[in-house]
């Protein structure tokens, strides 16, 4: 473990927000997490926190961002189309800015977006990912993934038309590197797309500490649209637009998959009731409820599209 400043302001004067935090995605209460906020500019992050050498073993190859590809191989065929609608509104967020060119997606998994946005445009892509198990299957679909950090990949200067990181910023260790290193590899007035959880969020005031968005200790930093803005702002990053109203559902869903496994109300009563939730028509049904609720930046999840100044 080890203790840090905070990564937007550099200040060490920080206060507690959450404490004892389980790892409630692989229901492991031996591990505890504490979150503190900085008291000089409210950014929040682990404090104390596994190092890069120890945060591994929290990422094993049934972690959920590496099973989409699973579930696209052995799911109905409803629940493919869902999963496949979702990456297509991810590929729709980067073709709103840039039609075509070369992209990055840092933190790629096993390749599925990568993938998507070969079948959308003409695109030439690549990704960078730290978990062998998870770069093998994608490289085993022919796509160009580094294995490693992303500075590790030591990419040309000026190289990338788009680099996007979905789901990835709050598990860096040092954000503001890794943006300081995106913003070398971008050409000049190159898109940036970063999907992160949202701390202003409806889901993160009601579901509290068992809101998914905390996530430790995996997840080592936990933004809100200011925080995110002034590292971005900091980091010679130009806002373009900011949206909330993707992936609600199921980050519903997976808080309240904490709340029943952390209040001990699991019953197979409940169970039954989750698993009803998830299924593809319960999501098509609750549609237009949950887009209303992501209005005004209060979805559970902030995409965030930004240009490189300069």
């Amino acid at each position: 473990m080890e203790y840090v400043a905070c990564n937007l302001c550099g200040s060490s004067q920080a206060v507690p927000v959450q404490q004892a935090m389980p790892d409630l995605l692989f229901r492991r209460n031996d591990i505890l997490s504490t979150f503190v906020r900085c008291i000089s500019c409210g950014l929040v992050y682990q404090n104390p926190r596994p190092t890069l050498a120890e945060i591994s073993v929290y990422y094993p190859p049934d972690y959920e961002s590496y099973a989409i590809e699973p579930a696209l191989q052995n799911s109905s065929w409803l629940r493919r189309q869902t999963i496949l609608y979702g990456l297509a509104k991810r590929c729709r967020y980067v073709k709103r800015y840039k039609r075509a060119g070369r992209l990055l997606d840092v933190g790629c998994a096993t390749g599925v977006f990568l993938r998507e946005m070969q079948h959308c445009g003409n695109w030439e892509t690549c990704g960078v990912e730290v978990s062998e198990h998870a770069s093998r299957i994608a490289r085993g679909y022919g796509l160009d993934v580094r294995l490693g950090t992303l500075e590790q990949a030591e990419f040309p200067d000026e190289f990338f038309d788009v680099v996007t990181l979905w789901d990835v910023l709050e598990h860096l260790h040092d954000p503001a590197a890794s943006l300081r290193e995106i913003y070398r590899i971008l050409k000049p007035d190159g898109l940036l797309v970063i999907r992160v959880p949202n701390a202003d969020s409806w889901d993160a005031r009601v579901f509290g500490r068992y809101w998914a968005g905390w996530d430790a200790p995996r997840h080592l930093y936990v933004f809100t649209p200011t925080t995110l803005g002034a590292l971005l702002t900091t980091n010679h990053f130009r806002i373009v637009a900011q949206d909330s109203r993707i992936g609600a559902y199921p980050a519903f869903l997976l808080s309240l998959r904490f709340w029943n496994y952390a209040r001990n109300k699991s019953s197979l009563m409940r169970d039954r009731l989750i698993q009803l939730l998830d299924q593809p028509a319960m999501r098509m049904l609750t549609a237009p409820l949950f887009y209303l609720r992501s209005l005004g930046l209060q979805g559970p999840l902030l995409v965030t599209t930004a240009r490189r100044m300069g």
